[in-house]
Formats: C-alpha cells, structure tokens, sequence
C-alpha cells in the first residue's frame, strides 16, 4: 500500500473516531456494551470493546471476553449499526475498530 493511501485511511480513522465522540459520551457507549449481557460479564465485555484496536480477530476479542465466535458476531453486527465500531479493511479475517475507548 502507498504511502498516500496509508495517509488517506489514517485521516478516515481520525475523522470517524471524532464524529464518534461527538455522537456518543463514554457512558452512552458504556450502556450500549453491556445492555442485555450478563452482570458478572460486563467487564469483560468492556475489555473486549476496547480490544477492538483494528488488530485483533474476531476469535482474539472473543476470546477475551470468555465467548465464543459465534455468539461474538450478531454483537460485534449489532454494534457497527449503532456506530461504535466500523469494520477495518484487512486481509487475514475481520478486524474492528471502537470509535472511543472506555474506561474499565
């Protein structure tokens, strides 16, 4: 990849993660993590969030929070239509990326 490319997509990445910070405050992303899942899961849930770093595969975040691929796909879905992480274009298998981390 190209150096100018490289740059374009860097400036994509700053611009989504900015209009994510406008839209959404820590807590709202916070509620929408852990609506619906388990209390003793919610950290857990958080930390998997916030390992959507655009370098992690779906089965590394998974892993993380102590489920399976299966059940992490429909929420990570989920997620991306809420807009709080967006799909990295990537060879290799899915990779996502938060549009802000959240405290744990």
């Amino acid at each position: 990849m190209n150096q100018e490319l490289k740059k374009i997509i860097r400036q994509n990445e700053i611009m989504i993660s900015l209009l994510g910070r406008i839209a959404f405050d820590e807590d709202k992303v916070r509620n929408i993590i852990v609506r619906g899942k388990r209390k003793d899961l919610t950290q857990e849930y958080i930390r998997g969030y916030n390992a959507c770093d655009g370098t992690r595969t779906v089965s590394e975040i998974a892993s993380i929070i102590g489920i399976s691929d299966g059940t992490l796909s429909p929420i990570l879905k989920k997620w991306e239509e809420l807009g709080i992480i967006y799909e990295i274009e990537r060879s290799g298998g899915k990779f996502y990326k938060r549009i802000l981390p959240i405290g744990e």
